[in-house]
C-alpha cells in the first residue's frame, strides 16, 4: 500500500456503540495521518450484539474486499459472529478479485484463515482498528508497517516482553489512550 490508498472499515461482528465513537475517530485519524483515505462502511451499528444482519455484513465485507479502490479492510474489533458470514460469502468473486489486505484478530480469525486458504490472498493477523492508536511495543510491528512494506520485504517480529495485566482500557473515558 501507498499513501493515498483507501482502507475500508466495516464490522463483520460487533459494531461501535455511541460511547466508543470518539475512539473510532481517534483510530481513523491515525490511519489518515499515515496518508490513507478511510472508507467507513454501513455495518457499524453498535446498539446491539451485531453491527447488522449477517447478509448485510457479508455483502459489505465482500464488496470491500473486491473493490479495486480499497487496498485493505480492518474491523474496529472482534465479536462472536463472524463465523455466520462464511456460508454467505461469494467465494468465486473473492477468488477472482485482486487481493486486498484483510487485517485483524479475535473473531476476525474465523474469516482470515478460510479467506487465505480458499483464495490464496494474504491476510494479516494483527491489531484491529481500535488498537491502532496504541504505541507499538519493541519487537512488534504495526499492521500499517506491514501493509506499507514493499512486496517481497522481509521482516522479523517477536513476542513482546510486555503483557497486559489489568484488563481493557476504558475507551469511553479516555478515547485517545496510546499506552498499553
Amino acid at each position: 500500500m501507498r499513501p493515498g490508498d483507501r482502507v475500508g472499515i466495516t464490522s463483520p461482528s460487533s459494531g461501535v456503540g455511541e460511547k466508543h465513537l470518539e475512539r473510532l475517530h481517534v483510530a481513523i485519524r491515525d490511519v489518515e495521518a499515515r496518508g490513507f483515505e478511510v472508507v467507513l462502511g454501513q455495518c457499524m451499528d453498535g446498539s446491539g450484539h451485531v453491527s447488522a444482519p449477517a447478509v448485510e455484513r457479508a455483502d459489505e465485507l465482500v464488496a470491500m474486499l473486491t473493490d479495486p479502490g480499497i487496498r485493505a479492510v480492518v474491523p474496529p474489533w472482534g465479536g462472536e459472529t463472524a463465523i455466520d458470514l462464511l456460508p454467505l460469502f461469494d467465494w468465486e468473486r473473492l477468488r477472482a478479485a485482486e487481493p486486498t489486505w484483510l487485517v485483524g484478530f479475535s473473531d476476525l480469525s474465523t474469516i482470515i484463515t478460510p479467506l487465505t486458504l480458499l483464495t490464496g490472498a494474504a491476510t494479516l493477523h494483527g491489531t484491529n482498528l481500535m488498537d491502532t492508536p496504541y504505541r507499538v511495543l519493541e519487537r512488534l510491528l504495526s499492521w500499517l508497517d506491514i501493509v506499507e512494506a514493499p512486496q517481497g520485504h522481509r521482516f522479523t517480529q517477536s513476542s513482546s516482553s510486555h503483557h497486559r495485566s489489568t484488563g481493557w482500557d476504558d475507551y469511553a473515558a479516555v478515547p485517545e489512550v496510546r499506552d498499553h
